[in-house]
């Protein structure tokens, strides 16, 4: 089994409150369920991961957090996900997507400026003065760890950045709107290994200040960036907790058979 646990020091999950909450959660594609009775807490300002086999409803329930779910036609749920106190599917889906970031697995930079690119989001809720859009622009370029990067070069492309540059971009936009949480995908799985290494420490950092759920096939990234970690197969939440515990002393026959590579 993989133990990786001094790259980063994990803290507790102990008193930290949720940040999500969810409760016998179930979710179809048409007739097939891809989620069920899924019951979840997430924490506020830890970074939690999301492991399992492909198919096995991780990115799914993701994606349910911010309502990327709304545009695959035929989804039908049952039970609830709650974001501050809130049934996410009672609450207008635009309003909650600025409280709960996405991160996509592949970078997708906007065809516009690294400027336009991080002001996307504010300048659609609302107008921004030009002191209050630089300011923006470098904050969040900076806590994305880009600013230094592309500083002299704002005005420029997004998309001619490098791969790993671009994920960063990414990033500094979805910051940009300040949320609560920000939802990765495999935020990782198209960068080189250099480009992952930062990536993995930026989370690292993002997650003292906001609340991160990633989803990853990489179970030592899992060990280096997440306080807790949630393994999923056929559906099911089959078993969560502490990732140091989870990885070292994994309860559930399914988990460790997972981590030990026994199925995949």
């Amino acid at each position: 089994m993989a133990k990786d646990f001094d790259t980063r020091a994990h803290r507790t999950l102990q008193d930290a409150p949720s940040a999500l909450t969810v409760e016998d959660f179930n979710l179809w594609y048409g007739d097939f369920q891809a989620l069920r009775h899924v019951t979840l807490d997430i924490p506020a300002q830890r970074a939690t991961a999301f492991i399992g086999p492909s198919g096995c409803g991780k990115s799914t329930l993701l994606r349910t957090f911010n309502r990327m779910c709304d545009f695959v036609q035929g989804v039908r749920t049952e039970g609830s996900v709650r974001f501050a106190g809130t049934d996410v599917f009672s609450m207008d889906a635009n309003a909650l997507r600025v409280h709960v970031g996405m991160v996509f697995q592949h970078p997708n930079p906007f065809p516009m400026s690294i400027r336009d690119n991080v002001l996307y989001g504010p300048a659609r809720m609302g107008k921004l003065g030009r002191a209050q859009a630089d300011e923006l622009v470098e904050r969040c370029l900076t806590e994305a760890a880009l600013w230094d990067e592309v500083r002299d070069k704002l005005d420029s492309s997004g998309l001619g950045l490098s791969g790993g540059q671009q994920q960063r971009l990414c990033i500094a936009r979805a910051l940009a709107t300040d949320p609560d949480i920000l939802l990765m995908d495999e935020p990782t799985s198209a960068l080189d290994p250099i480009s992952t290494l930062v990536v993995e420490e930026l989370m690292g950092r993002l997650a003292e200040q906001h609340t991160l759920v990633v989803v990853t096939h990489n179970m030592q990234q899992a060990t280096r960036v997440a306080d807790k970690t949630c393994f999923f197969y056929l559906g099911e939440l089959i078993e969560a907790g502490p990732t140091s515990e989870l990885f070292s002393n994994p309860r559930e026959r399914r988990t460790q058979e997972y981590l030990s590579g026994r199925f995949s």
